[in-house]
């Protein structure tokens, strides 16, 4: 005996299926780092992963851009991004980490414990934050229509977002596959930055996230001569052009900060003059 569902369209508009095609796409790269770093191919294991990143920028613009968009494509979306930029990372550390782990017994089992604690912290992390991005999305949805947007929504993550945060614990072994660098710190230096960035993902910090961003004229130019310069190095050594941008845009907490507690200020006063003053960013999107 089978299951009735409700009667639906026998045709399905071919944009409707895109922005879902990119993220299986992005599943499927996911997945295939899983299996590249239970075999020690760690290289194609962190190339997996940047592939499920772009996947993962595509699907939602295609989605918004094709006005496709659909719950079960942003449950499928939110499913990926665990799997790619949480499981998958968290694997490829602790295969990582344990390839070249001391040789005693009671030394080994201590780094073992440890990095299991790390990679399962990062892993869980990376599901509270989905799950708080979700929860925010569905109550962004129910808001009621006509209601005041949150400027610094626009600006800012609140917390590491899951694909940087996946971006920025690999550099340890994109720094080893480096053609410049060829080397990394040991097991238990990498435990506690994997922690520290397990908590910016449920953290309330501001983060960057770019979408609109304004380059004032007289940076243009460096900013086209410093783009020259990281397609020139990627081409010498991809491996550290990469990992440039993820401990690039960690260090850009710091300048996060500062521009949140001034974007905040100006709001309030704006507010003080009879504006509305908006509540500060709940959540952000990955």
């Amino acid at each position: 005996m089978f299951i009735r569902y409700p009667s639906r369209q026998r045709e399905v508009p071919l944009r409707v299926i895109v922005p879902n095609l990119l993220t299986t796409c992005g599943l499927c790269s996911g997945l295939a780092s899983l299996h590249f770093s239970i075999k020690g191919d760690f290289d194609r294991a962190v190339g997996a992963i940047l592939v499920a990143a772009v996947f993962d920028m595509l699907d939602g613009r295609a989605a918004r851009l094709l006005r496709a968009s659909s719950k079960f494509g942003a449950v499928l979306d939110s499913l990926s991004d665990f799997l790619c930029f949480g499981v998958a990372p968290a694997l490829l550390m602790h295969q990582w980490m344990l390839k070249d782990s001391a040789p005693e017994p009671g030394v080994r089992k201590l780094i073992e414990a440890l990095v299991l604690g790390a990679i399962m912290l990062f892993a869980l992390c990376s599901a509270l934050r989905l799950a708080r991005f979700t929860a925010a999305a569905n109550s962004a949805k129910e808001s009621p229509r006509g209601a005041r947007p949150n400027p610094l929504t626009a600006k800012f993550f609140v917390g590491l977002p899951t694909p940087a945060a996946a971006l920025a614990v690999l550099i340890p072994v994109m720094l080893e596959m480096s053609r410049f660098v060829g080397t990394a710190p040991n097991a238990l230096a990498i435990v506690p930055y994997t922690v520290a960035l397990a908590w910016l993902m449920v953290s309330r910090q501001p983060m960057f996230s770019f979408k609109q961003v304004r380059i004032g004229r007289p940076l243009v130019v460096p900013l086209m001569l410093g783009v020259g310069l990281w397609i020139a190095l990627a081409a010498k050594d991809f491996w550290l052009a990469i990992a440039l941008v993820g401990g690039g845009y960690l260090a850009t907490l710091p300048v996060s900060l500062v521009s949140y507690a001034r974007t905040a200020r100006r709001l309030t006063a704006q507010g003080e003059g009879g504006a509305e003053t908006p509540e500060p960013a709940a959540a952000a999107g990955e």
